[in-house]
This record gives C-alpha cells, sequence and structure tokens, in this order.
C-alpha cells in the first residue's frame, strides 16, 4: 500500500513540475494566427488580436521532440510567410529558439511576422537565456535564419535553455517585442503580463 502511495506522490511531483505553459503574447496593433504543432499533433489556427495573449501547457510527444508555434499575418499558414517560435523537451529541459527559415531571404527577415517590430523568447526565470530580435535588424546569433548556421554561416546554433529549472516555468514567445508590454488591470492596479 505503501509503494503505490510513493508511486501516486511521484507521479503527482511529475505531473507538477511539467505545469510550464508556452505564452505568446501579441504585442503588435495586428492580430495574428498561430498553429501549434508536433509530431502528434496540428491545431487549428488559433486567433489572438492585436495586443492580446494565448497560452498552452508545455508538451512533447517524446523526449527530445519538438513543438512549433508557428505565426503568421492571416489565418492561413502560407510557406515563406510564418514564423517560428520552437521549443523542445530534453529529459525535463526545456530549449527554445527562433526560427525565420521559412521566411528569411538572405539576411532579410522582412517576410517573417513581428520582425518589423521585433521578437522575443524569455522567461522570468533569471536562469533563462533570452533569444531577441530588434524590429528589422538581422540577428543570426539570436534566430535561424538557414537550417544549418555552423556548416552555412560558420555561427554557433542559437537555441536557448534554462539551466536545472526543468518545465516548471513559463515560456514568453512575445510578437512585436519592441512594443509595449501587455499590462491588464487587476484590482485597480495595471499589472504587466507578458515580462
Amino acid at each position: 500500500m505503501l509503494s503505490k502511495f510513493v508511486l501516486g506522490v511521484v507521479a503527482l511531483q511529475a505531473g507538477l513540475a511539467a505545469a510550464g505553459n508556452a505564452i505568446v503574447s501579441n504585442r503588435c496593433p495586428y492580430d495574428i494566427w498561430l498553429w501549434s504543432v508536433d509530431q502528434s499533433h496540428w491545431s487549428a489556427p488559433i486567433h489572438i488580436p492585436a495586443r492580446t495573449q494565448y497560452s498552452e501547457p508545455f508538451r512533447s510527444s517524446c523526449n527530445g521532440c519538438g513543438t512549433s508555434m508557428k505565426i503568421s499575418k492571416s489565418n492561413q499558414l502560407v510557406g515563406g510567410a510564418h514564423t517560428q517560435f520552437e521549443y523542445s523537451i530534453v529529459n525535463n529541459q526545456i530549449w527554445y529558439d527562433i526560427s525565420f527559415v521559412d521566411c528569411a531571404k538572405g539576411e532579410s527577415a522582412s517576410a517573417c511576422p513581428g520582425h518589423d517590430k521585433g521578437l522575443t523568447m524569455d522567461s522570468p526565470e533569471q536562469a533563462c537565456g533570452k533569444a531577441s530580435c530588434t524590429g528589422g535588424s538581422y540577428c543570426p546569433t539570436q534566430a535561424y535564419y538557414v537550417d544549418y548556421p555552423m556548416q552555412k554561416l560558420g555561427l554557433q546554433e542559437p537555441v536557448f535553455t534554462c539551466p536545472g529549472k526543468g518545465t516548471g516555468m513559463d515560456l514568453y514567445m512575445k510578437v512585436c517585442s519592441d512594443e509595449a508590454p501587455l499590462k491588464r488591470s487587476i484590482a485597480g492596479r495595471l499589472a504587466i503580463t507578458d515580462g
């Protein structure tokens, strides 16, 4: 009986450890659409109006398998016109990046949604790295422009992590990150909702 109780507590703790969220904040003055995709899941388009956010729990179909949050300026996912926020869970550790691979042309990412006003991936956890590309800039150390940056550009892969933090924290994916943070009113006070 005790072993069943211990196993139940361990299972509960494991479930709590994976309680983090992938949060997409649309700071843009325009609406965006998101498709959440992994090896076993492809969502319908999710509408994220200007100056709002969308959240979903972290998920992974296998150890090391990735999830891509594909961002478009329309309710159609058109090749060459979407930005990707990507994360994977490897041995209970979050790894993440921004990808312009499907929309960049050389050093220009102007066809990538949000690039005109910046893109960022970060967490309130201090141990986490921050992927950040300011609006209109060429930022190959912060985001993928090509599929193999080491071979094609001579640069390290722009992948970030939160050493030792597991999957219990939130990861913010900010579209138009150069714009003002999202705010909401709580008991008559303004609070920042996207870091």
